[in-house]
């Protein structure tokens, strides 16, 4: 449709509608004059009508256009605040992934003594609320994890599954130590020391402060309890009791049935006791019974006497104190492992054995 206001009114009163006025004379009994007026008028009225609906739908379609217009700017501001929204996660995310390094107090200096460091591979096991031996935390165990940490390259990384995803962690957090030893192996002085950084590095990987109190406790119950006063193996019978329930007692945390492990079972207790001096006499009665018919008699008559052990790698020496004409013949070694530490026997106990 054309724009009605360009129309040009037509010349009604020219020739070519003189036919049309000739008529409407004769119909009317007007003058060509008044019929032409008429024509004219007819014809504006018209023109102004469509005019006005030209200008109406004019106003609609633009209407119509400025709609579409802010829908497509809505459109596309809603695209940009999310691109900048998605722009902003992913620096943030790869913020996060940066590694940072804290702030320091511009006051403060180093402390006046630093601790000895763990392996990564015990580090993590704490941080997994996992069971961890304690040579770990011994010096021995500290100096190793020195010397690999100095051998080992940063950037060498090894594959974890953790919550059936697969995880990328640094090799030395999955390796343990062809070195350590179980709890009850390490010499009771090395235990005490080693419980202590355990203890510190336990709190650092954030367990909850009641299990490291209860630890806490039940180390103290053990390094004060007096049957490493009353019993000549009582520092042996503390280390297979620490041991033996510290495992356990992760085993039963894992599968909701934890107990407390700071109250100490005497019953527990004593009969470790007793499978550790049966596990002297079986051995020494073994050991005696392979020496030669004039030790084994120089033990039955010599009660005052007395078996001294010490475990030097997988050979067990036995000295045995006899009168002084039989002490040529009182030095044997046994190649059998008792895993004991320094210990005494008093020989009365091996009176029964056949001549």
């Amino acid at each position: 449709m054309a724009d009605p206001s360009l129309e040009v009114c037509p010349d009604f009163a020219g020739d070519l509608y003189a036919a049309i006025r000739l008529d409407l004379v004769n119909a009317t009994g007007t003058t060509h004059q008044a019929v032409a007026e008429r024509l004219k008028d007819a014809w504006t009225a018209g023109h102004e009508l469509r005019v006005l609906e030209w200008n109406r739908q004019r106003e609609e379609e633009a209407q119509a256009e400025a709609e579409v217009e802010r829908a497509r700017a809505a459109h596309e501001e809603e695209e940009r605040r999310a691109k900048e929204a998605e722009a902003e996660k992913e620096h943030l995310e790869s913020e996060r992934k940066k590694p940072k390094m804290n702030g320091f107090s511009a006051n403060a200096t180093v402390g006046d003594a630093i601790a000895p460091r763990p392996s990564q591979y015990a580090i993590q096991k704490l941080n997994n609320f996992k069971y961890v031996e304690l040579w770990y935390f011994s010096p021995d165990g500290c100096k190793e994890a020195m010397k690999t940490s100095r051998s080992i390259a940063d950037d060498t990384f090894s594959l974890a599954k953790i919550d059936e995803q697969l995880t990328i962690r640094p090799a030395s957090a999955f390796k343990a130590s062809r070195s350590v030893l179980p709890d009850h192996e390490l010499p009771f002085s090395v235990f005490l020391r080693a419980k202590n950084l355990f203890l510190t590095q336990a709190n650092m990987a954030k367990w909850p402060q009641t299990h490291i109190d209860a630890l806490a406790l039940f180390f103290w119950h053990l390094e004060n309890h007096s049957i490493r006063n009353n019993s000549e193996l009582g520092d042996l019978v503390v280390l297979h009791y620490a041991s033996r329930v510290r495992l356990d007692w992760h085993d039963r945390l894992k599968r909701d049935e934890g107990f407390n492990i700071g109250i100490i079972n005497k019953n527990l207790l004593r009969s470790i006791n007793e499978e550790i001096w049966d596990r002297v006499r079986s051995r020494t009665l073994i050991a005696v019974c392979t020496a030669p018919s004039t030790v084994q008699r120089s033990i039955a008559h010599e009660i005052s006497s007395h078996l001294y052990f010490f475990q030097t790698s997988t050979i067990l020496r036995i000295n045995l104190s006899f009168p002084a004409h039989q002490r040529a013949d009182a030095h044997y070694t046994f190649a059998w492992m008792p895993a004991l530490h320094l210990t005494r026997m008093p020989a009365l106990h091996l009176t029964r054995m056949p001549a």
